[in-house]
């Protein structure tokens, strides 16, 4: 699962956080757990100018 935002500031730590938190408050991997998937990775990725980011939250 992949959540991509824009860092208007700059602060791409700060970015992917949200964007991971924004995966787990709208429950996007509820309908992989639904299905029995039982590992979901999770990456908030924040980017800016020529800057990128990534973070990963899994359940394994």
């Amino acid at each position: 699962m992949i959540e991509v935002k824009y860092a208007r500031d700059g602060k791409l730590d700060r970015v992917c956080r949200e964007a991971l938190g924004q995966i787990e408050k709208r429950q996007y991997g509820d309908a992989f757990y639904d299905e029995d998937i039982e590992n979901v990775l999770k990456y908030g990725i924040a980017c800016y100018k020529d800057k990128c980011r990534v973070m990963l939250s899994g359940e394994v």
